[in-house]
């Protein structure tokens, strides 16, 4: 079900020093509606849900997700051009598949009225209906290249849809459609992921690196991968699973990594990819941030930072 957008969840400090120059993001942000016929700009989206979680045996608490990071953004100040937007979020109950096809639609929509979404989950189930909300708004589906920055490749197979089965449906969706299945994912750990789940990225043709390769020492390989991967690409999908990042920089998530990768070093291959590829860049999405699982709200805060700078890079 959509759910408007909120104005109150936007507050934060008014500073009076020059007019203009001294707004913060509450005070730049702007509601908007669906059908969102406003002039084109950043729009961030909820996707609220945690059922996804709930049936891949994780921590409840990522429905929250949405509305914590939104007001976690507001105090930052604002030195941006573009329009900032808040679009609302999806409430998703028990009908995850339903609610799928319902983010597709307002991917979709976002993308046709040339905002940039950004997608704020929820459980990584958001990754398919984000996804598929971008290739069905596409023409040229066969080039979509997506990045995921998560300690799990999430190409479970099972009857439903869950927060471990996301790139393995996008896998089904390519395959149905007769177009590439172009996936890399950074920060994959050998001790959370089984050799059959290794074994269907290898026949899917998944590209990855290992959490203990995503090291600054490593930067040049890690660079060269990627820039080998976007290569010809025409569009590009980032989802970032927070649960990638180190557990002392990312408490609050639905299954913590037992190891992780550096939250800043990977903000440093993002700034790369969105520096080198912005007009390529199509949408981004955020999963798995779990806010009642926060120790003293270190993963919203360090997540929302994160959000600031990527928006900064655009």
């Amino acid at each position: 079900m959509y759910e408007s957008p909120k104005k109150e969840l936007w507050s934060g400090r008014i500073d009076k020093e020059d007019g203009e120059l001294d707004k913060r993001w509450h005070q730049a942000i702007n509601m908007l509606e669906y059908p969102y016929e406003n002039s084109a700009g950043i729009a961030f989206l909820g996707f609220a849900s945690e059922e996804g979680v709930h049936r891949n045996q994780g921590r409840i608490g990522a429905k929250q997700g949405p509305s914590t990071l939104k007001s976690a953004l507001a105090n930052f100040a604002y030195h941006d051009k573009k329009p900032l937007y808040d679009a609302g979020q999806i409430l998703v109950g028990l009908d995850l598949e339903n609610a799928h096809v319902e983010l597709a639609l307002h991917v979709k929509n976002l993308l046709e009225k040339n905002h940039f979404p950004i997608i704020l989950g929820g459980g990584h189930e958001v990754a398919y209906g984000s996804f598929k909300g971008l290739f069905e708004q596409l023409t040229c589906k066969d080039e979509i290249a997506i990045i995921n920055i998560d300690a799990h490749f999430d190409l479970r197979q099972a009857n439903a849809p869950t927060s471990g089965t996301p790139f393995n449906q996008i896998a089904n969706l390519c395959a149905e459609f007769n177009v590439g299945f172009h996936y890399l994912c950074l920060g994959i750990s050998k001790a959370s992921n089984t050799k059959a789940l290794f074994k269907r990225a290898q026949d899917l043709g998944v590209e990855y690196l290992l959490d203990t390769q995503m090291n600054p020492w490593n930067r040049g390989m890690i660079i060269e991968k990627i820039s080998s991967f976007l290569r010809g690409k025409k569009s590009i999908y980032i989802s970032i699973d927070v649960d990638a990042f180190y557990p002392h920089q990312a408490p609050g998530v639905s299954a913590q990594a037992s190891r992780g990768i550096d939250l800043h070093f990977t903000q440093e291959i993002l700034e790369f990819i969105i520096q080198n590829h912005k007009n390529e860049l199509k949408l981004i999405d955020f999963a798995e941030f779990s806010p009642p699982n926060d120790l003293h709200q270190i993963t919203q805060k360090n997540i929302a930072r994160l959000i600031y700078d990527l928006v900064s890079y655009m």
